[in-house]
């Protein structure tokens, strides 16, 4: 019996221990939870330091909302300005218009002594800006106003060089303005008959001529000056002038416009010295004038297209904005287009400039400069004199 019950004993604890030994029953895989995946936001670049000012300077002029323009630019120019600035901006331009630099500059030094700061950009001649209102202290250095990258790369200018028109960056020209000193009526002298300033001395045109008055800050002067430094001399440019006095009964005209009007209607046959733009404004009517390429050659300057600053703004943000936009492609075209001659941006089409302001094939070109435009001031002098005298 014992021996029995430990057979059946031996049998349980076998079959205990094989069972033990048997595969595990599978359980599921346990979940893997994923970390939640960290999308990296990236910080947009910090804005460089002019467009911060740019953006600030532009919120503050429409604020303003007006920039005050002394300039003695033409009535298209003017409106062009005008449309295309306040279309893009906002910001309005109120013009006082000049006809000749000297009564800017009396306009600018009365309110100076009142202590009226009525002016933002002025708008005249090279020879205005650095020969008369900077010896007179009512500009401001104009390079710190400038802030658009488009503005400051010399590359985007003539030459490779930005426009300051003196050594200390108080004005800049923005016009490549090709003089034609002789204009004239075309129903009155033929094509051809005049190629040289020395022709006009001929009999034939006695009385028949016009100058534009040399003795003020002008075409007129600006003409005296180049025949007297790049063409002759000094003695030889006083003879000429002494000659179209006595010899050609010349009159003297200050009046830009009325100057080449007189020309137009046949007063005289022969204008020399007419303001560029007030040409302009006549062939585009259609008028029956023409303009000489004399043989000499010719004189560029940025006529009445150079930009100076005064010493305090009446609205300085948007005086900012208005220069630095009319220094880029797009208001250099606006002002190109609308004045008539070609810009000193070498960006800016010639399309739609009269022929006559281009310089032509084989052309001798004579530059403006600081010291061509200092000399100015005593070439209004010496030809006072040279009047005076052969007047008597």
């Amino acid at each position: 019996m014992k021996k029995t019950l430990w057979i059946m004993m031996a049998f349980l604890i076998a079959a205990a221990t094989l069972g033990g030994c048997g595969k595990p029953t599978p359980q599921p895989p346990a979940a893997i939870t994923k970390a939640p995946t960290q999308v990296a936001t990236a910080m947009p670049p910090p804005k460089p330091a002019w467009q911060q000012e740019w953006e600030t300077t532009l919120e503050k002029a429409k604020q303003e909302g007006s920039v005050s323009v002394y300039a003695l630019w033409r009535p298209e120019t003017r409106t062009a300005l005008t449309e295309a600035f306040g279309k893009k901006y906002g910001i309005n331009l109120e013009y006082t218009p000049f006809a000749r630099g000297a009564e800017l500059l009396a306009k600018v030094k009365a309110e100076q002594t009142a202590g009226i700061q009525g002016a933002d950009v002025f708008g005249a001649g090279g020879p205005t800006m650095v020969a008369t209102m900077k010896p007179e202290g009512v500009l401001g250095q104009i390079e710190p106003v400038l802030l658009l990258p488009e503005v400051l790369n010399a590359a985007s200018w003539s030459g490779g060089k930005f426009p300051f028109l003196d050594k200390d960056k108080y004005a800049i020209g923005m016009i490549a303005s090709i003089q034609r000193y002789i204009v004239y009526n075309t129903d009155m002298i033929k094509k051809g008959e005049i190629t040289s300033y020395k022709d006009v001395l001929k009999p034939q045109y006695k009385g028949k001529v016009t100058l534009n008055d040399p003795t003020v800050t002008g075409v007129g002067n600006a003409f005296l000056s180049h025949l007297a430094i790049d063409i002759w001399n000094l003695d030889d440019t006083k003879e000429y002038l002494k000659q179209l006095i006595t010899d050609q009964e010349v009159v003297i005209q200050r009046d830009n416009r009325i100057h080449v009007e007189s020309v137009v209607r046949g007063k005289y046959a022969i204008g020399l010295a007419p303001l560029p733009d007030g040409m302009v404004e006549f062939m585009n009517a259609g008028a029956h004038i023409e303009v000489v390429f004399v043989k000499e050659g010719t004189f560029v300057s940025p006529a009445a297209g150079a930009l100076g600053i005064p010493t305090k703004f009446a609205h300085p943000n948007a005086a900012k904005v208005f220069i630095n936009w009319l220094l880029t492609k797009e208001g250099a075209t606006v002002f190109s287009q609308s004045f008539g001659n070609p810009s000193l941006r070498s960006d800016v089409s010639t399309e739609g400039i009269l022929p006559i302001f281009l310089a032509q094939p084989g052309e001798k070109i004579y530059l403006d400069s600081e010291e061509n435009i200092l000399f100015r001031g005593k070439m209004r002098g010496i030809a006072k004199e040279v009047i005076d005298a052969a007047s008597k």
